[in-house]
């Protein structure tokens, strides 16, 4: 097993000297100062991370065992890890065959039916080999006069096509004709994968009522429960779907059932679906009957359609007279829809409400309570088991809760980790309290306040759940039973005022910290100042970047600001071994001022500078004239000291302090 190492390497700063003239001012003086300021903080700042990242490892090797007490050079070669193994469900997912979105798009438009009677129901249908996202209509489609379309369903299915799914969407639009005669719905442009198709025309012929040969569109039937309906509540919604009335057709089933109204919520997940004769206008058809479960969501008058993928079967005769042998079955599937429906949901009833009401909506029933034992010592958990049968919304039944009581602690009820959807096809959900009794007084458990609404009788109906005999043994000796606290649970709207008791706390044992004032500090007024603090430290830090960034910019500036503190620094020290009559300093001192003078110049460090640098400052006239001689006197006189003694030139040196503040004074001017 390979094991991690951790590297660190801290580079010193490296002052290098350049010729005047060799590099910039900016390379010349990073070069002699190294990193300075921000970029030295930000190398000790990654140092110790480093430090403390390899400490980290360390540490946890360890503390694994992974790290040996010594480190041996490996033996061979380390065996290469195992492939991960792919999660089941992408391999589930890596199988599937993938969608065709490369083939042409081709567009069907048609009428259904292409002959109809005048008032009769009529679709204008499209159907693409496009997937329905990728699909975009023109704002208005360009209908003849006479003809109002308005949009209507919209659904995808796929098909095997060869190695691919091939994707098939529907896009329905009911179409409205005002008189007789034929009309022709003229081609359009829409938009397919970013691509424009070209729809064909399609005629659609209007005859009177009675004409032989003439239909109306298929539709789905929808039936709701009779009486009145409640925000929440569980209906069951039959849709039916009448067999085709023309021969040689069957509805064989339906497909993506769904539900279109922002005020409904439909569970698709459980459902029944069965073959029976329905009675329509005294006659008796053969249909297909769909039920789902629906729950408005929003009281007032709501609308709502349904819409299906219908596969219908055709039977197509090769052979005159020939009814079963070679006979061929093709299957087609169609998008059919409803008509809008319209419902008048109700809210619950405010008045007459009992306590425990949680939500039910539908007539349930409670089975006797089960305890898991009849026996037990005071402080230990009992568990109390209550099933309720009934219809309704049962699948997503919230359990009742207890408040809390002096003799009894109590936990938030364990719900069913059954589906809802499996719930609400058996009919029946259960739950379980778990009770602690506190008292070997108690004779039975405390009853549990629960109710329901019945929306056929308009009110709530009493199901509390009953008490259930106990007997609660004295608890072992040297066992202390503590009041229980209120449970968090339980919310104080729950809680009646009766039930609540007030208690005193006790007193503190040792006085808090002192304060100047009981006042809070937000209702000080120095408070609204402390807040404009992150303000005040935010402005701050963005003048400081900006002054960074702009002597990065200019570093010249940031020289010649140093030059000018040195120049000062010098010379005060020129001056103080001129009042003391120490020629030594004072060259010494006055040679240094002439350095920090030029270095700006001459893009070098101080240090660096000779006499034929300083010189080469001063203008032409003053480097033969009494300035440049003053400035080889010092120079020779600093040599002199630094490798024999000052000699007899030293004490007249300090005669010159005049003329040297005034030639320093003139290149002063030049930073």
């Amino acid at each position: 097993m390979a094991r991690p190492v951790v590297a660190i390497c801290a580079s010193a700063p490296v002052a290098v000297v350049h010729a005047a003239g060799e590099s910039s001012a900016s390379t010349a003086a990073k070069a002699a100062r190294g990193p300075t300021g921000l970029g030295m903080v930000w190398r000790w700042v990654a140092a110790l991370a480093g430090v403390l990242c390899f400490g980290s490892v360390t540490m946890a090797q360890l503390a694994t065992g992974a790290l040996p007490a010594a480190v041996q050079p490996p033996t061979g070669a380390q065996p290469a890890p195992s492939a991960a193994k792919l999660d089941p469900l992408l391999q589930l997912m890596n199988s599937q065959p993938p969608i065709d979105t490369e083939s042409p798009v081709t567009v069907q438009a048609e009428f259904d039916p292409p002959v109809v009677v005048l008032g009769g129901r009529l679709i204008y249908r499209l159907t693409l080999n496009a997937m329905n996202e990728a699909i975009k209509l023109p704002d208005k489609l360009p209908a003849p006069p006479g003809l109002e379309l308005s949009p209507a369903g919209r659904g995808q299915t796929f098909a095997y096509g060869g190695p691919k799914l091939v994707p098939r969407t529907t896009i329905n639009f009911n179409a409205r004709v005002s008189s007789l005669g034929s009309f022709v719905m003229p081609s359009f442009v829409l938009t397919a994968y970013n691509k424009a198709v070209t729809v064909p025309a399609a005629r659609v012929t209007v005859v009177p009522p009675g004409t032989p040969n003439a239909a109306e569109a298929q539709r789905l039937l929808v039936e709701l429960p009779p009486g009145d309906i409640y925000v929440g509540q569980t209906l069951n919604l039959r849709v039916v779907a009448l067999d085709p009335s023309q021969p040689g057709l069957q509805l064989q089933g339906l497909s993506q059932v769904q539900v279109n109204g922002e005020s409904f919520l439909a569970d698709t997940t459980v459902y029944r679906v069965r073959r029976e004769a329905v009675v329509r206008d005294g006659r008796s058809y053969p249909a297909l009957v769909y039920e789902l479960t629906l729950t408005p969501i929003r009281d007032g008058t709501n609308t709502f359609t349904v819409q299906a993928h219908a596969m219908v079967s055709r039977v197509i005769q090769t052979a005159p007279g020939v009814v079963f042998q070679g006979s061929v079955l093709t299957s087609t599937s169609t998008l059919w829809e409803s008509d809008p429906v319209s419902v008048v949901v109700k809210s619950l009833p405010r008045e007459g409400q009992l306590p425990g009401f949680t939500g039910a909506i539908g007539t349930f029933a409670l089975e006797p309570p089960r305890l898991s034992t009849n026996t037990v010592r005071a402080g230990e958990p009992v568990t109390l088991t209550v099933t309720i049968r009934g219809q309704g919304n049962i699948g997503r039944l919230v359990p009742p809760k207890l408040a809390p009581m002096r003799e009894w602690q109590v936990f938030p009820p364990s719900l069913d980790p059954t589906p809802a959807y499996v719930i609400q096809q058996r009919g029946s959900c259960t739950f379980s309290y778990t009770l602690i009794p506190l008292s070997d007084r108690i004779k039975a458990t405390p009853a549990i306040p629960f109710s329901y609404f019945d929306p056929q009788k308009a009110a709530y109906i009493n199901l509390t759940i009953p008490p259930v005999p106990l007997t609660v043994q004295p608890a072992l000796g040297g066992v202390t039973l503590a009041t229980p606290v209120p449970s968090s649970f339980t919310g104080p709207e729950e809680t009646s005022p009766g039930e609540r008791e007030l208690v005193l706390s006790g007193l503190a044992e040792t006085p808090g910290r002192r304060v100047r004032s009981l006042v809070p500090w937000q209702e000080q007024h120095w408070f609204p100042i402390v807040q404009l603090l992150p303000a005040l430290v935010m402005g701050g830090l963005w003048l400081w970047d900006r002054r960074r960034r702009y002597f990065e910019q200019h570093p010249e500036v940031l020289l010649r600001r140093q030059a000018r503190r040195g120049l000062r620094r010098q010379l005060r020290l020129a001056r103080k071994a001129a009042a003391a009559g120490d020629s030594s300093r004072f060259v010494a001192a006055a040679v240094e001022a002439l350095r920090e003078a030029c270095a700006p110049h001459a893009a070098a460090t101080p240090r660096a500078l000779v006499c034929s640098d300083v010189l080469a400052e001063l203008p032409p006239a003053a480097r033969v004239g009494p300035d440049g001689e003053l400035v080889r006197r010092l120079f020779a006189a600093a040599d002199a000291r630094r490798f024999g003694g000052l000699g007899a030139d030293g004490a007249e040196l300090l005669n010159t302090r005049p003329q040297l503040e005034r030639l320093l004074r003139q290149l002063k001017a030049k930073l």
